[in-house]
């Protein structure tokens, strides 16, 4: 197997921000057979319909040049997700010192309740709440706070001002009937490109602060912890193996990613999946190919994540193409929707949809790609 740079990203890295790279495995060594194969179709939980929907940021659609409020109100009717994931940006409501602006997205959350009293819908809300939150540039401090006061944002976590957004929007949200489940941060414990000197990973004590103050306030809702995992399973296996620390050590390429990290502290593990970016060049293994992979990495981390009691999300599948990678193609689509479809994870959400309002021929697939991912597996 040829070395391979890949990743998971969000939709405005597509323009020409560099992932953090990660390779995948070159070739067996035989510290492999030491590593449990945890992956066995006839463990995997029962195959049952996923619940599908789609990430929406407002911030993309400004940039392709759409009303945020029309393009998702499009989309709702478009598509008839199970499910929309929608970002409370702290930039945005964080504005002023001491208050909290959440006209922005109280608008949204309109928007899908009267897409749900139009169509006779029951569509639902995962809420994004944290400084990382969804699209580039990964991290959202108000515009207010000095630059030496963005980072690291383990510190900020700590702050009053960051607590007080994380509390009131907890205890704004908790009890709406629109709300399925609360997202903690986004890939919070990986480093990624950001638009601001330094680390902007979270600590695992960070995020279990943030899930403590969350279980004070709202105890019904999961809360999700995303993350990417290597391109190939393999590598996934060796980070967690017993001999895990030692190919930190070792030549060749290393795990990415903290799927275990996140499963342990979350609910529910939210994986990140993308197969053509700007750091996996098709010269070196095709789309095709990298589906494969994407999709026995999601039916080992199923089986991983069942053993814990807890489920296992896509957050984010690949579902249009980077600006400055344009290869992934709507077959490219419907392939990973054939592969990921019943193989163990319970909610599939789409990311980069907002791009779809402008070509009739994504739309197309992309619906024919829903429709796909809610079939049980078989069917």
């Amino acid at each position: 197997m040829s070395a391979v740079i890949g990743r998971a990203g969000s939709w405005p890295r597509r323009w020409g921000f560099l992932l953090a790279a990660v390779g995948i495995a070159t070739a067996a060594t035989p510290l492999l057979a030491a590593i449990p194969h945890i992956t066995d179709p006839d463990a995997l939980p029962p195959s049952t319909p996923a619940l599908v929907g789609f990430s929406f940021s407002p911030i993309a659609a400004i940039a392709l040049g759409e009303d945020p409020l029309s393009s998702l109100q499009q989309l709702l009717h478009e598509l008839h997700p199970d499910l929309v994931r929608l970002p409370a940006n702290w930039r945005e409501m964080g504005a002023q010192q001491g208050s909290l602006d959440f006209t922005g997205l109280d608008q949204l959350l309109a928007t899908v309740s009267g897409y749900n009293r139009q169509e006779h819908a029951h569509a639902r809300v995962v809420m994004v709440v944290g400084a990382r939150n969804l699209s580039y540039p990964e991290v959202y401090v108000p515009d207010r706070m000095s630059a030496d006061k963005r980072l690291p944002l383990p510190q900020l976590e700590r702050s009053p001002d960051y607590r007080q957004y994380l509390s009131e929007t907890f205890r704004r949200y908790a009890a709406s009937s629109l709300l399925y489940a609360w997202q903690l941060e986004n890939e919070p414990l990986d480093k990624v490109t950001t638009d601001t000197a330094g680390n902007p990973a979270l600590n695992a004590g960070a995020l279990t602060r943030e899930l403590k103050l969350l279980r004070s306030i709202d105890r019904r809702h999961p809360a999700i912890v995303t993350s990417f995992n290597s391109s190939h399973v393999d590598l996934d296996r060796r980070a967690v193996s017993p001999l895990g620390w030692l190919y930190q050590f070792l030549p060749g390429p290393k795990p990415s990613g903290h799927p275990e990290q996140a499963l342990q502290i979350g609910d529910v593990l939210g994986l990140d999946i993308y197969v053509v970016t700007p750091t996996t060049p098709l010269s070196e293994e095709d789309a095709a190919i990298r589906i494969d992979w994407k999709a026995d990495a999601l039916g080992y981390w199923s089986t991983v994540a069942t053993n814990a009691g807890k489920e296992l999300w896509i957050t984010e599948m690949q579902a249009s193409p980077w600006v400055d990678s344009p290869s992934f193609s709507t077959r490219d689509l419907l392939t990973s929707a054939r592969a990921y479809r019943g193989n163990g994870a319970s909610v599939v959400l789409l990311w980069g949809v907002e791009s779809w309002l402008q070509s009739p021929g994504w739309m197309k697939a992309g619906k024919e790609a829903v429709d796909l991912l809610r079939e049980p597996l078989g069917s």
